[in-house]
């Protein structure tokens, strides 16, 4: 979840139909044997979630839907758009990380309330999974494996856990329903581009405002599973959300400028290269 911040539009991935090379064929060699571990993993939890009574056979089956359509969503991406014949670390760790939301995404289905104890593992489990996004982009970097296709794998499971986080701190009954705005923010975003496409564009480069998305990312993470904790005094929960998404639309606001005002340079740049 720690990169969640970056809620800007990515290049967009083209899928070409194409006869795989050697180091393709590899890739989804590896990526198979991966993918079917992953899925089987999925289905024991979920069996044993169910038939110990901490979910429902239908929300529980829903979460498995939910990570199995990921898993064939990413395999269908993989080939054409990875660039290296290894799956690597850092794209492993990101799928443990959708796998995880995924499950709390079955209890957050399930229509019973939660109890204290079940608030806590469910702040232990996203807690973990917040810990993991901090060791994927280091694992990409020290194995080579760093890329595009990577990043954007990353970025939208942040956006699903944290929205998967921001129902359930609502459903707990914890913090008040606006702040279900942190978790839509993203998808809006990516809404917003459909009518104005400058917002479809990547921001300029720039290492400050990597910073700034990077930081506030954790601060909504943090301050959802504060939310969520049945420790934290009540005032305290509403305060620590707002603060969060007071932080968060400054971000998306901050973005916005910066592709606004580098339209007009790319516009000028466009017109001076022609005849």
């Amino acid at each position: 979840m720690g990169t969640i911040a970056r809620y800007t539009e990515p290049s967009p991935m083209s899928i070409h139909v194409t006869l795989l090379s050697a180091s393709s064929l590899e890739l989804m060699r590896e990526a198979h044997l991966v993918f079917a571990r992953a899925l089987g993993l999925a289905f024991a939890a979920t069996v044993l979630l169910i038939l110990d009574g901490e979910v429902r056979t239908l929300p529980g089956m829903a979460g498995l839907t939910l990570f199995t359509g990921l898993v064939v969503a990413l395999e269908r991406l993989l080939a054409g758009n990875h660039p290296y014949p290894r799956l690597g670390a850092a794209n492993r760790i990101t799928l443990a990380r959708a796998g995880v939301a995924c499950l709390i995404a079955s209890r957050t289905l399930d229509p019973a309330p939660f109890g204290t104890s079940e608030r806590w593992m469910l702040v232990a489990l996203a807690g973990c999974a917040l810990l993991l996004d901090g060791t994927d982009g280091w694992a990409a970097r020290r194995q080579g494996l760093a890329s595009a296709f990577g990043a954007r794998f990353d970025m939208e499971v942040d956006a699903f856990a944290i929205a998967v986080l921001a129902i359930t701190a609502v459903k707990s009954g914890a913090v008040p329903c606006w702040v279900l705005a942190i978790g839509a923010m993203r998808y809006l975003y990516l809404c917003a581009g459909r009518r104005f496409p400058v917002l479809r564009r990547p921001p300029p480069a720039r290492a400050f405002a990597d910073r700034r998305r990077k930081t506030i990312a954790v601060v909504q993470s943090l301050a959802l599973l504060c939310g969520l904790a049945p420790s934290t005094p009540p005032g305290w929960v509403a305060a620590v959300c707002a603060l969060a998404l007071g932080l968060l639309t400054y971000s998306f606001a901050a973005d916005i400028v910066i592709l606004l005002s580098a339209e007009p340079h790319r516009r000028g740049s466009n017109n001076s290269l022609a005849p």
